[in-house]
């Protein structure tokens, strides 16, 4: 199902206004005047400081199979205006009839870590076309990004005190998409060792996990009973869920079932109630039990606030941490606002302004500074300006830092260690990236080893500090340009 969603190709993942405005510049002539148009966000979710980037690859697969076919054209034929007319003119839908992508397309790769209001994918090409994957791309991007930022959070503070700490995903059941597909991936990419959803884990090769229910101890007369029944059936995964009725005797009958039926109790679960209390309770019953190795999981409702508050604060025994509603639906911050603006048009460069939404100017690009295997700040630049050559800055560079009252300035010197972020994926609508492929345990990597690149000043849940992002000095001078030439007119 979904890998049929992808290989579509679809090219009705718009809104309607990217078809109309299409048959306008056709009308006009204007179709086939070049546009570059940039994604980008304004703001981190989650009260943090950083997003990881997700949801690229699958994007990818769809643009690349993307192109109009014949019942696409018999479905906008039947669209009917407010005065029963046809909404899309004889001409338009012939010129629309078999076409492909024709775009360039730059991009952030998945499992890079990236900042407000800079570009994190760059798209040139016929004005029609660029528009019409605006929204396919936000809708991928978005919520994947949302959600593997989510999970990295999680994973961050599963292991706050120094101490890793695997973080699955159990949300199938609390998705707001049907198969929970997309959370599932962005979960893994942010740091999830595995995941309840049983097709999403065949689909991407993410690994199953999953302990029991308390359907299944509810079906026996007794809790015993239905312990020793599912440690019976399931040596190798004796994970049982200990809070069905007292949590107390919950815990004494998983000890009580591994001891008659000879099987190793390999761990317990708790879903409810006091999480640290319970942890302690059942680790002291467990080492008295002379079972010390038996592994303690945490669910019920998990955020990042609650996993460091156990891990730093209540010091509850958990070996291991899984999250659902929370991390799936990224419920306090349920949507990103990552936008899709016009950047230049026929090679000029155009800047929309508005209050606190003032765009940056021309195609650009992202040159990140390294300084000692860290993250030392973030310049955006003019796509076309070739400023790093063997992985170093070719001449020092001054960044205006945005969102800054006081003109902060702040000047990177020639060689020092910097790349670009924003990578070709696609030419001519062609995809010429490996982005397409990468396997998610290559992508989850990849996050995982930029985050660690990442201070902790920046990954802690309260007061994170502000990475810095700024303009080079000429793209700086451009917008500036053009906010006072506007402000003249």
């Amino acid at each position: 199902m979904r890998n049929d969603i992808l290989q579509s190709g679809t090219p009705f993942f718009c809104d309607l206004y990217h078809l109309t405005m299409a048959q306008a510049w056709f009308k006009d002539g204007k179709h086939l005047e070049p546009k570059t148009s940039e994604a980008f966000f304004r703001k981190c979710p989650f009260g943090g400081s950083y997003l990881l980037s997700a949801g690229l690859g699958e994007f990818l697969q769809w643009a690349e199979n993307w192109q109009i076919k014949p019942e696409d054209i018999d479905y906008l034929a039947s669209l009917k205006n407010r005065d029963g007319n046809r909404l899309f003119a004889k001409d338009f839908l012939q010129f629309l009839n078999g076409q492909y992508l024709q775009l360039d397309i730059r991009a952030v790769p998945e499992g890079e870590i990236v900042f407000p209001n800079e570009p994190v994918l760059s798209v040139s090409g016929p004005c029609w076309q660029v528009d019409m994957i605006e929204s396919a791309f936000l809708n991928a991007f978005n919520a994947q990004s949302l959600i593997a930022t989510k999970a990295s959070r999680m994973v961050t503070a599963a292991a706050a005190d120094g101490i890793k700490r695997p973080v699955m995903e159990f949300g199938l059941r609390r998705a707001q998409d049907f198969g929970c597909f997309l959370p599932t991936r962005a979960a893994f990419i942010g740091g999830c060792c595995g995941t309840s959803n049983v097709k999403a884990a065949q689909y991407y090769g993410i690994p199953p996990k999953g302990t029991m229910a308390h359907s299944f101890v509810m079906s026996y007369a007794d809790e015993l009973d239905a312990f020793k029944a599912y440690m019976r059936a399931s040596v190798g995964n004796t994970i049982l869920l200990v809070d069905t009725y007292d949590t107390r005797q919950g815990v004494k009958n998983a000890i009580r079932a591994a001891q008659e039926t000879g099987i190793e109790l390999q761990g317990i679960r708790i879903d409810s109630g006091d999480l640290a209390y319970w942890a302690k309770e059942a680790k002291a019953m467990l080492e008295a039990a002379g079972m010390p190795n038996v592994q303690l999981l945490a669910s019920n409702d998990l955020d990042e606030h609650l996993i460091e508050n156990l891990v730093m604060v209540q010091r509850a025994p958990y070996d291991a941490f899984a999250a659902g509603t929370k991390l799936v639906t990224a419920y306090d911050t349920p949507a990103l606002g990552g936008v899709y603006k016009t950047k230049q048009y026929n090679g000029v460069p155009k800047i929309k302004i508005a209050e606190g939404k003032t765009t940056i100017p021309g195609a650009t690009n992202v040159i990140r500074i390294v300084k000692n295997g860290i993250f030392e700040g973030d310049i955006i630049t003019r796509q076309n300006d070739e400023l790093i050559k063997d992985g170093r800055l070719t001449r020092t560079l001054t960044s205006w830092r945005l969102n800054s009252t006081t003109g902060e300035r702040v000047a990177f010197t020639q060689n020092q260690e910097a790349y670009s972020l924003l990578k070709p994926v696609m030419a001519n609508g062609k995809v010429i990236a490996d982005d397409i492929n990468r396997s998610l345990t290559d992508i989850q990597a990849a996050a995982t080893q930029n985050l660690n690149r990442l201070d902790k000043a920046y990954k802690r849940l309260a007061n994170p500090h502000l990475y810095g992002v700024g303009l080079e000095q000429n793209l700086n001078d451009l917008r500036q340009n053009l906010i006072k030439q506007h402000q003249e007119r």
